[in-house]
């Protein structure tokens, strides 16, 4: 494309865009409800990682240890499970220290403890972290065969909830926006051959008097990217407002959990939705091009 005639084929696409107003409004339209689509998927997918990193940092192995276990044996038992591949950190909690902090967690109702101290029932454990979700099962079931050790208890359910939850929205979203983005190229691609049929002639005029055909099929394709990239401005304008809305509505009425904050996500997904959407524009334009001219 020559830099002396990016002022034509801007012109020649603007025009066409305003000649077809409906349909260049379809189409940027179906682009927009493409990448909302995708984008709602992608602040799902955002927040359930946020969500995740937070159940990773509070994901605990916890291993009860039998009575009567002798100080040696524990620290044989430490030793052990620090060996295991996987393991982040250990620590130690005292039969005496499993009573506190079951006395917290009644709160109110820890007057229900009274008199455990005498005769302390709560076994002495070692609450272990690992490096990630995955790892539980398998320092799980190594810290199961370590001779002293009574029970074992850990989070994998939750993880394996999260985990799978996770992979649905963002299989869902993917294919969501593939057929999506698939409709939007067909609807700029017939735009674009309405815009082809109406200038039939001029068209064939410009390659009887030597026009090449980029420079006959320059301002379709411009036509196709500005449509495109405004139905990403749309999307994104539509996504941050009702992002914005649903997190002052999760702050204001719950308190369980939080959403991030638009201005982490907003931003990134302004340039990458802008980029999708002239990429879906221009490939619609090319694709009614090559369908309707001799190239």
């Amino acid at each position: 494309m020559k830099i002396s005639n990016c002022g034509y084929y801007i012109k020649e696409g603007m025009k066409s865009i305003v000649n077809n107003k409906v349909m260049s409004f379809a189409s940027a339209a179906t682009v927009a409800a493409a990448l909302f689509v995708f984008g709602v998927f992608t602040l799902l997918v955002v927040n359930v990682d946020n969500l995740m990193s937070d159940v990773e940092n509070k994901i605990e192995i916890q291993a009860f240890l039998n009575n009567g276990v002798t100080t040696i044996e524990e620290q044989n038992i430490k030793k052990t499970i620090e060996d295991i591949p996987n393991v982040k950190e250990i620590k130690y909690e005292s039969k005496t220290d499993a009573l506190k902090n079951y006395e917290k967690q009644l709160g109110e109702n820890k007057d229900y403890a009274k008199g455990l101290e005498k005769d302390n029932p709560l076994p002495a454990s070692f609450i272990v972290k690992v490096d990630k979700p995955e790892s539980v099962v398998g320092v799980s079931s190594k810290i199961k065969e370590i001779k002293g050790i009574e029970k074992v208890n850990d989070g994998q359910g939750v993880v394996d909830k999260v985990i799978h939850i996770t992979r649905i929205i963002k299989t869902t979203s993917f294919v969501l926006m593939i057929i999506l983005g698939v409709v939007a190229i067909a609807l700029i691609a017939n735009t674009i051959k309405l815009t082809v049929y109406a200038r039939k002639r001029e068209i064939g005029i410009m390659k009887y008097i030597g026009a090449t055909d980029w420079f006959i099929k320059w301002p379709f394709v411009i036509e196709g990217m500005v449509l495109g990239f405004l139905g990403a401005i749309i999307s994104i304008i539509v996504l941050s407002l009702g992002y914005n809305y649903l997190i002052g509505f999760i702050q204001k009425d719950a308190v369980i959990f939080s959403l991030v904050s638009p201005y982490q996500i907003m931003e990134q997904l302004l340039w990458q939705f802008s980029l999708v959407g002239v990429f879906i524009g221009g490939l619609g334009s090319l694709i009614s091009i090559r369908k309707f001219l001799v190239i």
